[in-house]
């Protein structure tokens, strides 16, 4: 019987900030009759570029990286191509299915490993956008390297949107590019590392180009009172954000050489999530019997593949043992490891 709920299917960090950015965020509801004064969002945005070392003009706020990427899509891919790597979660496919827009979609395949931007060259050459989470979700690979980030930029007349969610656990960026090239974009969010999911704090790093036509078409009060505030007071301490990264991390691969132990294919990330592969092809299914949600790709990816957020110990412990039930009732079942 099912008592609690763990939920491994949404790729949040499972620890809390501290309490110093929750009652940051409770401050910002004192007066939250009033609109954000525009100084407090100048000074988060001043926080950010320090943090991300690129000049505050290249640094736009908004409601969550996803409403960025929407709006990067609704001003450049109008009557155009738009690219994308295939498998993606993100929402992307999704967004340019109600455009006219044609969608290429680049098929990335086992090991998964990063792209070869040369291999595809003349597809991208009319693209007005192309768009690659990096590191990608749900592989938890890195698809592009600096190199192959000059390469699309040049390829292309259009706007390279790149996706770094996962930047923290990565520790990998092409942030500074933006000044070489005027088509870059990069996207980010404090929904992962930082903790602050439910408040929807995202921001964007552009080119020129980009940077020009955001600035005449930017929106007020973008982002609330409490999330302005809470980020805010969260910049002002990443040691803790660091602090959980290096948490995640050193569970994820405890988690991965556990799993891998009792035949679970699981592939390198990094992210805070890892992508599984068994023959069972109702993996996440069956887990729900345990209580373990963990993300069903069987609508993205050949059967038997799962991805499954890091949680707290306590709650991977709990995912581990439901993986060792769950193969010894099934013990026909061949092993992935190799």
């Amino acid at each position: 019987m099912v008592i609690g709920i763990i939920r491994l299917d949404r790729n949040e960090i499972p620890y809390p900030p501290p309490e110093r950015v929750i009652e940051a965020s409770k401050k910002g509801l004192l007066d939250v009759n009033r609109y954000p004064d525009p100084e407090e969002a100048d000074q988060l945005r001043r926080m950010l570029a320090s943090y991300s070392n690129v000049e505050q003009r290249c640094l736009f706020l908004g409601s969550g990286s996803d409403s960025l990427i929407v709006q990067v899509l609704r001003l450049f891919s109008r009557r155009g191509r738009v690219v994308t790597v295939d498998p993606t979660l993100s929402f992307v496919t999704r967004e340019t299915g109600d455009r006219e827009t044609k969608l290429l979609k680049i098929r990335i395949s086992e090991p998964y490993c990063s792209l070869l931007v040369r291999s595809f060259a003349d597809e991208l050459k009319d693209a007005c956008l192309i768009f690659v989470d990096n590191p990608n979700n749900p592989t938890g690979t890195l698809l592009l390297d600096r190199g192959s980030v000059d390469e699309l930029c040049e390829i292309i007349d259009g706007v390279v949107l790149i996706d770094e969610a996962y930047y923290e656990f990565s520790r990998f960026t092409v942030a500074d590019m933006v000044e070489e090239h005027a088509n870059l974009v990069v996207v980010r969010t404090m929904s992962k590392a930082f903790g602050l999911a439910g408040l929807r704090v995202g921001y964007m790093i552009a080119g020129e180009d980009i940077a020009k036509k955001f600035s005449s078409q930017a929106l007020p009060y973008l982002i609330s009172k409490p999330s302005i505030y809470a980020a805010t007071e969260a910049l002002r301490n990443t040691a803790y954000v660091m602090e959980n990264v290096r948490s995640v991390l050193d569970e994820r691969e405890r988690v991965k050489e556990e799993a891998s132990k009792m035949g679970v294919k699981v592939y390198p990330s990094q992210a805070n999530f890892l992508l599984m592969r068994t023959h069972e092809p109702s993996l996440a299914r069956r887990l729900r019997d345990y209580g373990i949600v963990i993300a069903d790709l069987s609508g993205q990816m050949p059967p038997g593949f799962a991805r499954a957020s890091i949680g707290t110990r306590e709650e991977n412990n709990a995912l581990l043992q439901s993986l060792k039930t769950l193969f010894e009732s099934d013990e026909d079942l061949p092993h992935l490891t190799q």
